[in-house]
């Protein structure tokens, strides 16, 4: 086998694993969403509208805290364990629900399951961007991320068919299962950090696995195995790296921007069956747009950040919220079904400029720091996917309804888009990086 086939496996290995990571992160988490309004219907557990936006919270709670410990666990132990462990830990919770016998211990359940997806994203999304071409890290890393909306999908897809004949636990017990599968997939494929092992004096496994992947100095770990040091300095701690000058503002900035655009993806993703349905949809016409939410953000996590990566992050992430807000405004107006299909599509296509925003704090900061401040972005953030679910709980039960929620999303997109153009033009003048929007004028950028 040639160097240059050896690498694409080995590349393609490692990205297709973590989107498989992420497929799965996407299933399970709506998964709830998909059977709410089943839930409801026949009253099981006694369940509220209340109570279900309660329940939709807690895994999300859960994946706050969970992404904030890896985060910071991973630049201290490794990538590798704590995507492993995440994996575990997601398809054993899950694939308990189905057993659940009460409200109370199916919320407990949803909660620790919450614990393992909230650690791996921002895990995987490390640990792609070591191994792909500088210059295509915010591409990859939407690639890993439209792992989400293909899993919404694919749970929209197998919702319809299945609940009806075999109950809404089948779900949760097949998730279970798939993870199983997928840890032994992911133990076998995925190598440790590269920048990890430099930093902590483990030059030789580093450079190991550099010839074993054929990693070059085009990613940012075959710089790190060559020059002997992190894309930033390794010594350092990551938190002494995010309160740096020229990045302290950035640490606020991130998870205030995430907060918003979780808040919008998470509250859609959880609602929008049922928001549609008592609007006189039908459960399968309800769920379809479901589907058209997800495929549009599929869509969008390649194409928004493949243009982040062109015309930089700012301008794209920006832009993308904006539209998202106009979009979900013009659902007020009470358009026709077909309308409504496109309008959601294209909402989901731009709610997933939250997927960039993950890609622009991971090139905004170095890599010693990039676990940590993915950690925080995606943790912190998911409180805005904690409050989604409940807001839009609170507010379709009160008059304002459905037309009250369209304009609390739109309020919210708007705000994110400030956000955005907020973050400071600074960031490290001296490792590579072709794109020339996100950082200080002084950067040399390649012709």
């Amino acid at each position: 086998m040639s160097r240059s086939a050896t690498r694409s496996t080995g590349f393609r290995a490692v990205v297709s694993t973590c989107l498989a990571v992420t497929v799965l992160d996407g299933v399970d988490l709506l998964m709830f969403g998909a059977v709410l309004p089943v839930l409801l219907q026949d009253q099981v557990w006694g369940m509220t509208t209340v109570e279900a936006g309660l329940i939709g919270s807690v895994s999300l709670f859960g994946m706050m805290i969970g992404a904030m410990l890896a985060g910071y666990l991973t630049d201290i132990v490794g990538r590798r364990p704590i995507v492993l462990g995440c994996v575990a830990s997601f398809s054993v919770f899950t694939g308990l629900c189905a057993l659940a016998p009460s409200l109370e211990v199916f919320a407990i359940l949803r909660f620790l399951a919450g614990l393992g997806f909230g650690g791996a994203l921002p895990t995987v999304i490390a640990l792609t961007m070591e191994y792909v071409r500088i210059e295509r890290r915010q591409f990859y890393n939407g690639v890993v991320q439209t792992g989400f909306p293909i899993g919404g999908a694919l749970v929209s897809v197998l919702a319809i068919v299945v609940i009806p004949v075999f109950g809404w636990q089948s779900l949760f017990a097949a998730a279970g299962l798939v993870g199983i599968v997928l840890f032994a997939v992911a133990y076998r494929n995925l190598p440790e950090s590269m920048a990890f092992l430099v930093a902590r004096g483990r030059a030789d496994e580093a450079a190991e696995l550099a010839r074993r992947y054929e990693v070059g100095v085009a990613a940012e770990s075959g710089l790190a195995v060559r020059q002997g040091s992190t894309a930033g300095d390794g010594r350092r701690s990551a938190f002494r790296l995010l309160s740096a000058p020229g990045f302290r503002v950035a640490a606020v900035l991130f998870p205030l921007i995430s907060f918003f655009g979780l808040l919008v993806s998470y509250g859609m993703n959880t609602w929008i069956p049922q928001i549609l349905r008592t609007t006189g949809y039908d459960l399968g016409s309800a769920l379809s747009f479901m589907l058209a939410f997800n495929l549009g953000s599929a869509v969008g996590m390649v194409v928004l950040t493949g243009l982040a990566d062109r015309f930089g992050s700012r301008r794209v992430i920006s832009t993308g919220f904006l539209a998202g807000a106009a979009a979900v405004a013009a659902l007020t107006l009470g358009p026709a079904q077909g309308v409504v299909f496109g309008l959601v599509l294209l909402i989901g296509f731009c709610a997933s400029s939250q997927s960039a925003v993950y890609g622009f704090a991971g090139v905004y900061y170095p890599a010693a720091a990039r676990g940590t401040v993915l950690g925080l972005c995606t943790g912190l953030g998911r409180l805005g996917g904690v409050a989604g679910p409940i807001m839009v709980g609170i507010v379709i039960a009160a008059p304002a309804g459905a037309t009250g929620v369209f304009w609390a999303f739109t309020a919210v997109g708007l705000v994110a888009a400030v956000l955005v153009a907020l973050v400071p033009r600074t960031g490290l003048t001296d490792r590579p990086r072709p794109v020339v929007d996100d950082g200080p004028a002084d950067r040399q950028v390649p012709a």
